[in-house]
């Protein structure tokens, strides 16, 4: 192989991808290898030297030995099933609603649902967390005197329910993008051979948007893994920890000033946290291809 065969076959190409390589290795990959190693480690946060004192798995045994570790993972697929489940479905049924409503004014009420996702989640639980006060808006509407958030078997599904009005909307306008895209002759062959609206929505309508579902289920499932700033905001993982995920769990233990201050400790979490991911990729990946090979 000559020298400018090297430069325009191998050279030239990868020169483009540099400059987003180089970005990814060091914003990215740098930082995760780092956490990584640091998982291994005791570290406060506190001492110049962050590879002082290695303490092997002690860090791991300490996150599973936790009983508040596991609620946090109970809470984190709570939030997961919930987002992939009933934000999907609702923003579907949102989406087939309006588009085959033929409302007059469609579009301000695709608006008014998809206003909640272009505000800051932070903005959004400052307002819920008003309403939800002890002496907030909807207390005052009830005549009760209820701590919404403070009641332990409560504050979680709170707390889903506020990322789930703040993002249906957003779901429902990538599905009504894809019914906009929906062959309307099927539709139509469906009325000729006399079938209603349930074998239509089922054999036509979902089959067709399944690319589209497959989308939203993805982007909630990551979504929803990586929640943090609604949660902290609404309950900081309270009451007595008992409606944490695993970012807020891990924030505890790495920077919260209520926290026990152990890097290394958070730094397991966050691994264990890529893991799950890990899994949760793999099994996408095997279905999608057994989807798409049937």
């Amino acid at each position: 192989m000559g020298r400018s065969k090297i430069y325009r076959d191998i050279v030239v190409p990868y020169s483009y991808i540099l400059p987003a390589l180089l970005i990814f290795l060091f914003i990215f990959a740098y930082p995760a290898f780092t956490s990584l190693v640091l998982s291994f480690f005791d570290f406060s946060g506190f001492d110049s030297n962050i590879f002082k004192q290695l303490v092997g798995l002690d860090n791991f045994k300490k996150v599973v030995s936790d009983k508040y570790f596991w609620i946090a993972l109970r809470n984190t697929f709570y939030f997961v099933t919930a987002s992939v489940l009933v934000q999907t479905g609702l923003a579907l049924f949102l989406s087939m609603f309006i588009f085959f409503g033929n409302f007059r004014n469609d579009v301000l009420i695709r608006s008014i649902i998809f206003f909640p996702g272009v505000l800051a989640p932070v903005s959004i639980s400052l307002a819920w967390k008003r309403i939800l006060a002890q002496d907030g808006v909807l207390n005052q509407m009830l005549h009760l005197s209820v701590p919404w958030l403070s009641i332990p078997a409560l504050a979680i599904w709170l707390v889903i329910m506020v990322s789930i009005w703040q993002w249906v909307g957003y779901n429902m306008v990538i599905f009504y993008a894809g019914l906009q895209s929906l062959n309307i002759e099927l539709l139509e062959a469906g009325d000729v051979d006399g079938a209603n609206w349930r074998a239509k929505i089922f054999h036509i309508i979902i089959p067709c948007l399944y690319p589209t579902i497959a989308l939203n289920a993805i982007l909630n499932l990551i979504g929803s893994f990586r929640v943090f700033d609604i949660v902290y905001v609404l309950t900081r993982g309270g009451p007595a920890h008992y409606s944490e995920v695993l970012t807020t769990f891990m924030y505890y233990y790495t920077f919260a000033a209520n926290g026990p201050n152990r890097m290394g400790v958070g730094s397991a979490i966050a691994f264990i946290m890529f893991l799950i991911m890990i899994v949760f990729g793999f099994v996408r990946i095997v279905y999608l291809r057994k989807t798409v090979s049937q």
